[in-house]
């Protein structure tokens, strides 16, 4: 009687790691934001405080990379084997759009924003992927 031990849902501790997760990477996404605001008004100017505004943008996408890194880490093997399909097409959906917007940049057809239209695509194929698998959420 195997079914009176199984209490169903998420652990406590699983549930803190994901409340832990998902704290660092809002935060991450708020400081992110923070230096491309700083980035937009100050990093046309000429002078040695362009790269500082331009390169200041990485950190926190450094700081979410090491988050991600830290919560796979930490998931069990099920939880892996659903995370990481979402993970390889929204690499694949950035690669191929990285490709085709440099081609098309190439041919003279620039599209504005090319960084962010990759950045999104990825993301989106990400999430649906993960959505369609039903991979655990954050």
């Amino acid at each position: 009687m195997t079914s009176n031990l199984d209490i169903g849902g998420e652990s406590a501790s699983e549930l803190h790691r994901r409340r832990v997760f998902r704290a660092q990477i809002w935060s991450g996404a708020a400081l992110l934001l923070l230096p491309n605001v700083a980035l937009y008004y100050w990093g046309q100017t000429p002078g040695p405080w362009r790269w500082f505004w331009a390169v200041l943008p990485i950190v926190p996408l450094v700081w979410m990379v090491i988050a991600v890194t830290q919560r796979v880490c930490r998931m069990d093997e099920y939880q892996r084997k659903l995370f990481f399909p979402g993970l390889a097409v929204g690499f694949t959906v950035s690669m191929v759009s990285a490709i085709a917007l440099g081609t098309l940049s190439s041919a003279g057809f620039g599209v504005p924003n090319t960084g962010w239209v990759i950045a999104v695509l990825g993301i989106l194929s990400w999430e649906t992927t993960n959505l369609i698998v039903g991979a655990p959420s954050a």
